[in-house]
């Protein structure tokens, strides 16, 4: 990773502890007003602090800050909150305006989900940020398998197929937003496998370790769930030209050779979390390997080459597992063991509620809700709209979230390295005029909102 200016920060001087202390969990129905707006911003900031501390090996003043103040299960409430919303209220926003004139404020909440998930994937890699979301960490597991489940859904549809420039060319307003939003559902898909291992990781030290069993092996069968993603490889596709293309930071770009003869990210995340899952002491209480989930992870063997172990040394223990299961050396991991007569059962059994209570406030709702935030996203060009834009759109554009990306600018079209910025709306890179203009269709909707909601 390119190493950052560790003097750049996000957040002002004193502005770490105010925004950290004034974090509450938010109503569906505030999403859009002018201080759900504030919010966002803050948790933009944060999120880029968060990534330059970690990222640049600075003093990691952020996540220490969370979990001191115990916060960081707000964030878990505002990933659940807006995947209420994008399942409810989202769909009546667009049965009631189609077309939408603008979809930079339905764009915003959409990505508000991404700002939560990427803050906690950057802070959850500690195990006392675990600790912190004890209480909510069912909740998280929860969301999170929702979410591979819907990476799954994507891929089937044909989501890692590159949309082409004519296809962008002929999209709907409608249509240009899903896809927007497939492309967020991605990013934050590919952020929860993270999230899975961190659970796994850490169930013990949460001291929710026997309802969190229960889910990951019984509930949700997550072996073979991730078994299934390294399979597919999402975080491989070939552009329309035949080249590959790797997914690295919520974008698609083309892999140099140090990067082709590395372990991508998530591939190595996918491998720990599972070899955390099989090698856990708890399996054979709560997870019996029938004949069909032993081919699913025999089918993996091959996978575990020496290069591959050589750049993650722990998988050695995973492979052995493997190979035992291989010649049918399974016996102890199914049916009963040490003498108990029912493995894996629990007195009493954290269940998920906070998506639950979201969806209880959205009841016979969402078209209310919906109306009302229609209007809060039309940005009707008053001052008070175009301020709003102004803040949001520095946010999004500051030097501290380019510095996120991988150390610096990359092009929106190929992912290579970029110098020219799309001088009208300042928030696309290009590497030069060719991609620009092969990127247009894609990029005028967003650019011509942008300029006209800054504009004097």
């Amino acid at each position: 990773m390119v190493e950052k200016d560790p003097q750049l920060s996000a957040l002002d001087v004193g502005e770490l502890d105010v925004f950290v202390e004034s974090m509450e969990p938010w109503q569906i129905e505030s999403i859009g007003n002018q201080a759900w707006v504030d919010w966002h911003i803050r948790l933009q900031k944060l999120n880029q602090q968060a990534v330059l501390e970690a990222s640049s090996m600075q003093e990691e003043l952020t996540k220490e800050t969370l979990i001191s103040c115990g916060k960081l299960p707000v964030l878990v409430y505002e990933a659940i909150c807006i995947q209420v919303w994008r399942l409810k209220v989202y769909p009546q926003i667009m049965k009631l305006e189609p077309s939408p004139v603008n979809t930079f404020g339905i764009y915003m909440v959409l990505y508000h989900e991404a700002a939560a998930v990427g803050l906690l994937e950057t802070v959850l890699f500690h195990e006392d940020g675990a600790q912190c979301i004890s209480e909510v960490m069912i909740d998280l597991l929860d969301y999170a398998v929702d979410q591979l489940t819907a990476l799954l859904a994507l891929i089937n549809s044909g989501h890692l197929k590159p949309v082409t420039a004519n296809e962008m060319e002929c999209e709907t307003q409608f249509e240009e937003l899903e896809r927007q939003k497939r492309e967020l559902q991605f990013d934050i898909s590919m952020r929860c496998i993270s999230l899975v291992r961190y659970i796994s990781e850490h169930m013990e030290t949460a001291g929710v370790a026997a309802s969190m069993a229960t889910n990951l092996y019984k509930t949700h069968d997550m072996p073979s769930l991730l078994s299934h993603l390294l399979q597919l490889e999402p975080w491989k596709r070939f552009d329309d030209k035949g080249n590959l293309q790797t997914f690295n930071l919520g974008r698609w770009s083309r892999p140099d050779a140090e990067e082709l003869s590395q372990l991508h990210r998530s591939e190595a995340q996918l491998w720990l979390c599972l070899r955390q899952l099989l090698l856990e002491p708890r399996l054979s209480h709560y997870y019996t390997i029938d004949e069909t989930r032993r081919n699913i992870f025999c089918r993996l063997q091959a996978n575990l080459t020496d290069i591959m172990i050589d750049q993650i040394p722990p998988l050695v223990d995973l492979k052995t597992f493997l190979c035992r299961l291989s010649v049918g050396d399974y016996s102890n991991l199914r049916g009963r063991t040490n003498g108990v007569k029912n493995p894996g059962c629990t007195l009493i059994e954290l269940v998920p509620q906070i998506k639950e209570g979201y969806m209880k406030q959205v009841h016979r709702r969402t078209k209310t809700i919906a109306k009302v935030q229609l209007e809060r996203f039309r940005m009707d060009g008053s001052d008070e709209s175009r301020g709003m834009a102004r803040k949001l759109l520095e946010s999004y554009t500051s030097d501290a979230a380019l510095a996120m990306d991988s150390g610096g600018a990359k092009c929106a079209k190929c992912g290579d390295k970029a110098s020219k910025k799309c001088s009208r709306c300042k928030t696309e890179w290009y590497c030069g005029r060719e991609c620009q203009v092969q990127q247009w269709p894609k990029h005028k909707d967003i650019c011509d909102q942008f300029a006209n909601l800054t504009a004097n």
